[in-house]
């Protein structure tokens, strides 16, 4: 069952930014249905590492876009990229210590953050980008 389904309002217009914000999409959707396995820690634990790496991937094409173009919110934006990973990091830290059991609300939890993330920060800066280049 996907928990967080794609659609037009999460698009940017910048095709790179779009295409891994759909990538995001599908791998928080892979976590969900790991966990839905309650036997399989290991696919879990797996499905975290992945998103985990791709976040890190995806953060640095954003911070390096926003670099390339002087972006004034640059700071604010990394900054919420930044509190992200921490609390990821701490949370599969735990995890990793059967410290914590993750529940579906890990996948509620990145869903809800990426869409809000998308629908406001993502797409402020992306707008930036169009009228300091002049496109529509």
């Amino acid at each position: 069952m996907e928990i967080i389904t794609w659609s037009k309002i999460y698009e940017t217009g910048h095709p790179v930014v779009d295409g891994q914000h759909r990538n995001l999409f599908k791998l928080i959707n892979n976590l969900n249905l790991d966990l839905s396995d309650k036997e399989s820690n290991l696919a879990f634990s797996d499905a975290i590492e992945i998103l985990s790496v791709y976040v890190g991937t995806h953060f640095k094409t954003e911070e390096d876009l926003m670099k390339s173009i002087s972006y004034p919110d640059f700071e604010s934006h990394k900054q919420e990229h930044d509190n992200l990973k921490e609390q990821s990091e701490k949370l599969i830290k735990l995890f990793r210590l059967d410290k914590v059991d993750l529940t579906a609300t890990i996948s509620k939890f990145l869903s809800d953050w990426l869409k809000h993330h998308i629908q406001k920060v993502d797409k402020k800066m992306i707008d930036w980008l169009k009228v300091r280049e002049g496109i529509n």
